[in-house]
């Protein structure tokens, strides 16, 4: 197991090494992470390019990797868990350069099997949301902690640097479908979120994760949303459970057709969610970068063309026609401009 964790002065001087690539300091919890991260969503043990791809990325700059413990079925914390040990024992990178984060709520796949089982024992997580056929929900404490315990295992780590409850608007979403009132959802809700909370800083007391935080695609939805989640209520449930609590991240869509974050002035007073954010100094993820869902559907913002190989001479020749053609304007086109 990999022992530490992300540190202030690890990671500052990790992105001053590699300085041409953006970073920025993660809010309240002071570590200086690279404005790219590596997100895990796609990404699986036992493929081998994608465990290239991760090695190259933190090698290069790359200090933030996001994942969850549902990304390919725990696959992806798998693989994670395989470079920062492949790369550490070799020296290339240190534990306290890279900051990771991972996220708990969903069961599907595995999760969901063992959910079944725990059912049929008579010992079903408690507030598990059913929310659809192989899908299922929770946040509960002890739900949290048994995901957290396989996380940290998969991912090879003693500590986690963040840690995210995923989405947890699933309540709502669900609570909507049962006829249940907006009133009463939204109460049962935030006293889900509270309790994790309350858990949460018991985890970070033992050491086994440093900050903690939500992932949800409806910080940024209007107020009147069934599924909103208000960032505010939220910060002032973490004042709540401890004066020195330690939420610091969360985790919001935010794109070219997404642009709510900014633009919707959803929190009491007329604040936008990133403001409100900024202004508590919480360390702020953005995800679906390059898809956006508008309109119901899912769109992507960008798309790599599929090249084929080409063959070498003709690649030669390309690189002598660019190089004529810098010739040609450092002697013809430079002279004649100011």
């Amino acid at each position: 197991m990999i022992k530490g964790h992300a540190s202030i002065d690890a990671t500052t001087d990790y992105v001053a090494r590699y300085a041409p690539v953006s970073s920025a300091p993660l809010g309240r919890t002071g570590l200086m992470a690279s404005q790219a991260g590596f997100g895990g969503y796609r990404i699986s043990s036992g493929v081998s390019h994608h465990q290239k791809a991760l090695s190259t990325a933190i090698c290069s700059g790359i200090n933030l990797i996001d994942t969850s413990a549902n990304y390919a079925d725990g696959g992806s914390e798998t693989l994670v868990g395989q470079v920062l040990k492949d790369l550490t024992a070799r020296g290339e990178a240190k534990r306290q350069q890279v900051i990771v984060i991972s996220k708990v709520g969903y069961l599907q796949g595995e999760n969901f099997a063992l959910s079944q089982q725990r059912k049929s024992e008579g010992r079903a997580f408690e507030n598990l949301v059913e929310y659809g056929e192989g899908l299922e929900h929770c946040i509960h404490p002890e739900f949290v902690e048994d995901q957290l315990t396989r996380s940290l295992a998969r991912l090879n780590l003693e500590t986690l640097d963040g840690y995210l409850l995923h989405n947890p608007e699933y309540y709502l979403g669900w609570a909507a479908k049962s006829g249940l009132s907006l009133e009463s959802a939204r109460n049962e809700y935030y006293r889900r979120i509270r309790a994790a909370f309350d858990h949460l800083e018991k985890e970070v007391e033992k050491g086994r994760i440093r900050f903690y935080g939500i992932s949800s695609n409806t910080f940024v939805s209007v107020a009147d949303d069934p599924e909103f989640t208000c960032l505010e209520t939220v910060w002032q449930i973490a004042e709540a459970v401890s004066a020195d609590h330690h939420f610091g991240l969360v985790q919001m869509p935010f794109n070219l057709l997404e642009p709510g974050a900014v633009l919707e002035g959803n929190q009491p007073g007329g604040k936008t969610t990133l403001s409100f954010a900024a202004q508590k100094g919480l360390g702020v993820l953005t995800n679906r970068p390059l898809n956006a869902f508008a309109a119901g559907r899912l769109f992507r913002l960008a798309d790599l063309p599929q090249t084929q190989r080409q063959d070498t001479n003709e690649v030669i020749e390309k690189i002598r026609a660019l190089a004529k053609s810098e010739t040609r304007f450092w002697r013809k086109i430079l002279p004649h401009t100011r």
